[in-house]
């Protein structure tokens, strides 16, 4: 969920001076007339874009008004192309002054505002000309979309970006400058599309940067003003800084509140709160806020949206249905006639397939089957691609559990999509946790076949070769991964895994070795070398191994288990004891325990087999009962009598 800064100031009405007045109200034009229009633009640095915002309009307007506020690229040389007049002006630290420098020099009956990441629609530009020639209206707003270039519109809003010369119309505010205008406008079906918002990371961070220090600068100067409290929200909002941006949020609710102001921006601001309390998973706050959105503005789409998102998590399914047709049905209205928006951006034109994948899942979970496969149906219908919605419901089944169903609803997705790794990866891991490995290394092969390159696929499939006791296959597929990647370290480390399962010990310490050079912290390399060294007698390299472990606080029950073997094998029990301690420790076992023998301290290593059996950690629980056969031999008594089977132990 994003949204879009708005400049809303044309609620505003300013006073006139007798000169502006005059121009206001003289007589109007005769039809027959022809009103010229002047382009208006501000730039620096906008070479990647400035050629297509001037095609889409350059034979439309009558002159190209250009002010260059210090570009260091190829802007200006673009804009002579297009017998742009070029005015170059310094940065002030301010949209506004610089876009009324632009205004200054227009000569033309009408006013074109535009920003270099901007194009007009091929098949609406050609209109300027006509609504021009309506007297009766001092402004005329536009719908803009914005959206990727070659992709869908992501939302839309109302700009006041054409209107009549000579008015003493101007910009006010230094970051999200907003025309101060008066007298009749309308609305008029010429669409701009503004690609400024979908920029590169380093891109949005600089204009972050920029944008915050500039609105920190505004509050200071009029800390009672809610228009750049609430642009900072936004701004924070857009950087998923959540309790930043509430901070400004509720401060600007409370200014507009407190100014019983009718903004459209008060609206978009209770959004703002919504979406902040939505990501911080605070559902209570996210529907207070977008209620009151709502009650500001009955048609509000995103509101709805959001809403549905609420009840869909909150499992009110009523709710969940009341919201999706609010929704769906404010949508319709907006397809119908982009110029009936606001000037707030609506940024949710593109969820109506997860408006109804919501609701396939949510009659799914009632057990409404054909009421389900009918909102999964309206779903792809929405949806750009046909297997999004079986994956959208597919993996929350998985995530729930619902394995059968989830598999169900996986496989429909790839039928329209058979090479879809998503699909495939998720449909891998249900196979996998149904206990059905060998599906689920088909599902990774399959990844192969569309795309042999898919190392994540690779290193996949080999982790399950070994978990499915295949260790040659699992190297060989390893292999195939360093091969790629040399310095894959999971790769390696899992390769010397499957080596030590084939019993070739010295490839595998080797591995590990040169893994604990690259990484000597490791825990699971380290856990290996002890494991390896206290194998082969080695217990003094074992022991080195397992206290590193404790010193990164990693493995700590295998690390005294490991030690407690090793200091046996050395003959120091007093060492042996301390690690026993340690392991009752963590295991919440009672210690204060007096020992008198090495049969005492081995009844202390059945406890802590026995409880280990109860978390269900086998492997450690007949590693204990190893060392408590070493400490005393008829203890293989008592467990293979506590056993439902005997317990063969090897000291």
């Amino acid at each position: 969920m994003s949204t879009k800064e708005a400049n809303l100031k044309s609620e505003n009405r300013s006073s006139k001076s007798p000169a502006q007045k005059a121009r206001q109200d003289s007589p109007k034009q005769s039809p027959a007339h022809n009103p010229t229009l002047s382009l208006c633009m501000i730039v620096k640095d906008e070479e990647k874009s400035l050629s297509t915002c001037l095609e889409s309009v350059k034979d439309h307007v009558d002159e190209i008004i250009i002010v260059d506020t210090g570009s260091t690229d190829s802007t200006v040389e673009i804009a002579k192309k297009y017998n742009a007049k070029i005015y170059h002006h310094p940065w002030e630290n301010s949209f506004s002054k610089a876009r009324n420098y632009s205004l200054k020099y227009a000569t033309c009956d009408w006013i074109l505002i535009m920003d270099a990441d901007e194009e007009m629609e091929s098949n609406d530009a050609h209109k300027l000309r006509e609504v021009i020639k309506d007297d009766d209206v001092n402004l005329i707003y536009l719908p803009a979309f914005s959206k990727h270039k070659g992709g869908k519109n992501s939302s839309v809003y109302l700009i006041e970006r054409l209107y009549k010369n000579h008015l003493g119309f101007h910009y006010e505010g230094t970051v999200h400058n907003a025309l101060n205008f008066s007298g009749p406008h309308k609305n008029e079906n010429i669409v701009v599309y503004h690609y400024g918002y979908h920029q590169g990371e380093e891109q949005m961070e600089k204009r972050f940067a920029r944008t915050s220090t500039l609105l920190k600068e505004q509050i200071m100067n009029d800390p009672e003003n809610p228009v750049p409290h609430h642009n900072l929200a936004i701004s924070y909002l857009d950087r998923q800084m959540n309790d930043k941006c509430l901070e400004e949020a509720l401060e600007a609710i409370r200014l507009f509140e407190l100014q019983n102001s009718d903004s459209q921006m008060r609206l978009l601001c209770h959004y703002v709160a919504c979406v902040a309390f939505f990501r911080k998973q605070d559902l209570y706050n996210a529907e207070k806020y977008a209620l009151k959105a709502i009650k500001f503005y009955p048609d509000y789409l995103d509101a709805h949206c959001i809403l549905t998102s609420i009840y869909f998590l909150q499992k009110e399914y009523d709710k969940c249905d009341k919201a999706t047709k609010s929704y769906l049905r404010s949508l319709k209205s907006i397809q119908s006639d982009p110029s009936k928006v606001m000037s707030i951006p609506f940024d949710t034109l593109n969820h109506a397939w997860l408006a109804h994948t919501r609701m396939a899942i949510n009659h799914y979970e009632q057990g409404n089957q054909d009421y389900g496969r009918q909102a999964l149906n309206n779903a792809i219908n929405c949806a750009d691609n046909a297997w999004e919605p079986y994956f959208a419901v597919g993996k929350h089944f998985a995530e729930h559990n619902n394995l059968k169903m989830a598999e169900r609803l996986l496989c429909d997705g790839l039928k329209h999509n058979p090479g879809n790794k998503e699909i495939q990866y998720y449909l891998a891991s249900t196979y996998e946790r149904s206990g059905e490995t060998e599906k689920a290394i088909a599902c990774l092969e399959q990844i192969l076949v569309y795309q042999p390159e898919e190392a994540q696929a690779r290193y996949n499939l080999g982790l399950l070769l070994l978990k499915c006791n295949k260790p040659d296959e699992a190297i060989k597929t390893f292999k195939s991964v360093i091969n790629k990647e040399p310095e894959h370290f999971d790769a390696r480390l899992n390769m010397a895994i499957a080596y030590e399962k084939t019993g070739n010990i010295d490839e595998s310490k080797d591995i590990y070795n040169a893994l604990a050079t690259i990484n000597p912290e490791n825990p699971d390399v380290l856990l290996r070398l002890g494991s390896i060294y206290l194998q082969e007698n080695d217990n003094n390299m074992a022991t080195e191994y397992f206290l590193k472990l404790l010193k990164i606080e990693k493995y700590l029950k295998e690390a005294h288990l490991g030690l407690s073997k090793a200091y046996l094998y050395i003959n120091d029990p007093e060492s042996c004891m301390r690690s026993c301690d340690e392991l009752l420790k963590h295991l919440n076992l009672p210690r204060n325990i007096t020992i008198n023998s090495l049969n005492d301290l081995s009844k202390l290593y059945m406890l802590i087999g026995t409880t280990l059996i109860k978390h269900q950690n086998e492997a450690l629980a007949g590693f204990a009962f190893e060392i408590a056969v070493l400490l005393d031999p008829d203890a293989l008594k008592s467990i293979q009598a506590e056993a439902a089977e005997p317990v063969t132990c090897n000291p």
